[in-house]
């Protein structure tokens, strides 16, 4: 077996998926969010590589190789490894993967969710978001985000869920009152109804009664910025025309903390030496 760094180019990666004969189905928003990684500079090399068997069929790597066979150019380092015997294919990728707030080596992983789920709206596809993007937006969110948790740490399965948080950031963000959001948000993750405003109680009722889901993370993020809001704390009824304005309303507020792909060069080189290191752990098994 012999390892050695390689600088795989476009071409290379092509070359090399022509030997791609017994790996699991290519998932394309696996490959679209890689590419979109490489683009913004955000690899860096780890132990993680290519591998290749004692005749040559290619073990491990097809998700990195094809993003890589897409792009137009660039040169990326890599460990590739020859020799590996065909046993070894078993035997990879059945670890435990590491979640962005493992990468980050951040101890609040509610932060880094909600750091995430923020990411994943402003740039419409989840694959393509990575521990690196996630760095200004938890910079961005983390004063009242820690502001939220401190006065209700307690977590309950709907009411402390992402979006619930997401809004409850946002409307503070937006110049809410930080006290209000706060009480509303502890009577709902703590169930006290007789606390809450008329609107949170419709909110509860609503999902009490099945009529609404945590699961709709737009849904549930527009009926939370209209209960976290004092000028409708007396609303009896909440009706979303169209939930997906929610979304909307999160790019407006921190659109500009999400790194575009095609974002200039110098804006890469800038935010390279925070983010070394950071990158690829959170792929384990995004790069096959």
């Amino acid at each position: 077996m012999k390892t050695e760094i390689i600088n795989v180019t476009p071409a290379m990666a092509a070359t090399w998926l022509s030997c791609n004969s017994s790996n699991r189905t290519l998932r394309r928003s696996t490959v679209e969010g890689l590419k979109a990684a490489f683009k913004r500079g955000e690899y860096v090399p780890t132990h993680q590589g290519i591998a290749f068997s004692t005749g040559g069929v290619l073990l491990d790597g097809q998700h990195r190789l094809t993003a890589i066979s897409e792009l137009r150019d660039g040169s990326f380092p890599m460990l590739v490894t020859r020799g590996l015997s065909d046993e070894a294919f078993k035997a990879m990728d059945i670890g435990v993967k590491r979640t962005a707030a493992d990468a980050l080596r951040s101890e609040d992983r509610r932060l880094v969710e909600t750091a995430r789920l923020i990411a994943a709206i402003c740039v419409h596809n989840k694959s393509s978001v990575t521990p690196t993007m996630l760095i200004p937006i938890i910079e961005n969110i983390k004063r009242h985000h820690d502001a939220l948790l401190a006065f209700c740490p307690t977590a309950a399965r709907t009411w402390s869920s992402a979006p619930v948080r997401l809004a409850a950031v946002m409307s503070m963000k937006n110049g809410v009152d930080v006290d209000y959001v706060r009480s509303v948000y502890r009577s709902l993750v703590m169930s006290h109804f007789d606390a809450m405003p008329p609107v949170a109680q419709s909110l509860y009722r609503s999902h009490v009664d099945g009529r609404i889901r945590a699961s709709d993370t737009a849904d549930m993020l527009s009926r939370c910025l209209i209960a976290f809001s004092p000028e409708k704390a007396k609303l009896t009824k909440v009706q979303i025309k169209d939930s997906t304005a929610s979304y909307s309303q999160v790019r407006v507020v921190f659109g500009w903390t999400v790194q575009a792909d095609d974002a200039p060069e110098k804006k890469k080189a800038a935010r390279g030496g925070a983010a070394k290191g950071v990158m690829q752990s959170d792929f384990r098994t995004d790069f096959c």
